[in-house]
């Protein structure tokens, strides 16, 4: 991780190096079927954007990337392409005489010594440094279109709300339609293990205790305190009650909420949720055509 006082780390071992101040970590995709050794998924807090951003660039789609909350600045060692995705913020490509911005979800080619230079956040939690270094006697990828989130987005919900399904403790709820009547507001208690929701409205349930069982990604958990979101760096059991789960095809996009922001709930069902998700991984086959 780089963070202020480092100089320079070398991520992945290939191509580039971060230096001076900034948020930022090596991901790849979450590595799944550990739960019962006690191991989280892991990985990349928004997979879809490493996931399009490494199949831009060839790259397989697990490739790690760099997953940067304040991004530092990048200098290139190794000719290669790039490309950023996920959270958008203003970026500029120092190369030889020139200082281009860098468009969001465009592949760019560079050369030793370029160095990338970015600047405030516009949108979003996380940005992605997809990286792909040239090989022997391997032509550079050229500068390609802007492929923007909203070309590929039609899984997600037009009115930016969060989908989710009835949890295993759903029906102790005395109140459930409170959780989609308004909106709730992320808190500054939000890390990579999940997000402490606070509302106007207190939900209330009949279960007072209960034996810890398996959560999931996405497993929304009534505290005292009220909701919280788990995410893929969770625990791997928990004592609360599990009243709802966000669909597969929307935890990804819960990567990018910052503190303070607003969120909003809608519940479908298995159906949908099923069909979402293969709304979603349908995008993967036209990246690669």
């Amino acid at each position: 991780m780089t963070e202020p006082g480092n100089q320079s780390t070398q991520v992945g071992g290939d191509g580039f190096r971060t230096f001076g101040y900034g948020i930022a970590d090596s991901v790849s995709l979450p590595r799944y079927g550990r739960q019962d050794l006690g191991f989280s998924p892991g990985g990349a807090m928004d997979c879809f954007s490493l996931r399009r951003g490494n199949l831009m660039l060839g790259n397989p789609a697990a490739a790690p990337a760099l997953e940067m909350i304040v991004p530092p600045k990048i200098e290139i060692l190794t000719s290669g392409c790039f490309v950023l995705t996920g959270a958008r913020c203003k970026a500029h490509l120092h190369s030889e005489n020139t200082v281009p911005d860098v468009e969001h979800s465009r592949v760019y080619p560079v050369q030793p010594g370029d160095r990338i230079v970015f600047g405030g956040k516009q949108y979003g939690m996380r940005t992605y440094f997809c990286y792909r270094a040239c090989r022997k006697k391997e032509a550079l990828l050229k500068a390609g279109a802007v492929l923007p989130f909203a070309s590929m987005a039609d899984w997600v919900d037009p009115q930016g709300r969060i989908r989710v399904l009835p949890g295993p403790e759903y029906g102790c709820l005395e109140n459930p339609q409170l959780i989609f009547d308004g909106f709730w507001k992320t808190t500054a208690q939000m890390d990579k293990m999940g997000i402490r929701l606070s509302g106007a409205t207190r939900l209330a349930c009949s279960l007072v205790n209960m034996i810890s069982a398996a959560v999931a990604d996405g497993t929304v958990q009534l505290t005292p305190d009220g909701p919280i979101i788990l995410l893929r760096h969770r625990q791997t059991t928990g004592g609360y009650p599990r009243i709802f789960n966000v669909i597969t095809a929307d935890i990804d996009l819960l990567g990018q909420y910052g503190p303070n922001e607003r969120i909003r709930f809608l519940q479908v069902c298995r159906k949908e949720a099923c069909e979402l998700a293969r709304k979603k991984e349908a995008v993967w086959e036209r990246l690669r055509s």
